[in-house]
């Protein structure tokens, strides 16, 4: 058993429940932060877009970007937020289905490789002191010494539910269910949904609330580390 801080990687399908259970987990395990890879890069997608940025990956690197917008987060409430030219953005601005396609478009186009190196060294920062929660694409990329990698799951109709449920079902729910289709197969392009000796499957299809996803994905944190 562990004592030390770990890094808790977080990772998996379209629409699985991925963020939700993160932010109830972060409550559940004493001393620990958590970091969005994934709102904190629509975040970015959302600036380059409002801010008319060429993205050519040819002449424009993730790093270049980051220090282009200005990109900074800071912890509140254990929770990573970003500030993109000083201006804290809100998650609703960017949860957008518009948004998670360009996202997914991009990630399969931009050389992530210098943004992984600098996100690593956050995550090393913040693991001096607290227990880390990581969640986005890559994650085994970003941090290949991540002490355990949840690759979270959900049957296709209940992804495209949750969504459904998330956008006041004012989607068609099987245009949603498409979407979602089209994203699986754009991140499975991009190499993405990557596993390792440390990864464990979470199928949260049959789990009702993120409290009750937060509490399985525990059930296997505790199995092999001393958090608690």
């Amino acid at each position: 058993m562990k004592s030390e801080n770990i890094v808790i990687g977080v990772e998996g399908m379209v629409s699985s429940g991925k963020t939700s259970m993160c932010k109830e987990l972060v409550k559940l395990i004493p001393n620990t932060i958590f970091i969005d890879a994934g709102y904190i890069y629509r975040g970015i997608v959302m600036a380059i877009r409002e801010n008319n940025i060429d993205l050519n990956s040819n002449t424009l690197n993730a790093f270049e970007l980051m220090e282009k917008l200005n990109v900074k987060f800071e912890i509140e409430d254990k929770i990573a937020q970003i500030y993109i030219n000083g201006k804290r953005i809100n998650e609703k601005e960017i949860e957008t289905i518009e948004n998670s396609i360009k996202v997914s478009e991009i990630a399969s186009t931009l050389d992530n490789n210098p943004l992984f190196i600098f996100s690593k060294k956050v995550i090393d920062n913040y693991k001096t002191n607290y227990n880390v929660i990581v969640s986005g694409r890559s994650v085994v990329d970003i941090y290949p010494e991540v002490d355990i990698h949840l690759f979270v799951t959900a049957s296709l109709d209940i992804r495209a539910k949750r969504r459904y449920e998330q956008y006041n079902k004012q989607i068609p729910f099987e245009e949603i269910k498409k979407i979602i289709q089209e994203r699986d197969e754009l991140h499975e392009k991009a190499g993405f949904n990557k596993k390792c000796e440390v990864t464990r499957i979470l199928d949260l299809t049959d789990c009702n609330s993120p409290y009750q996803s937060a509490l399985k994905a525990l059930e296997i944190i505790k199995k092999e580390f001393n958090v608690l």
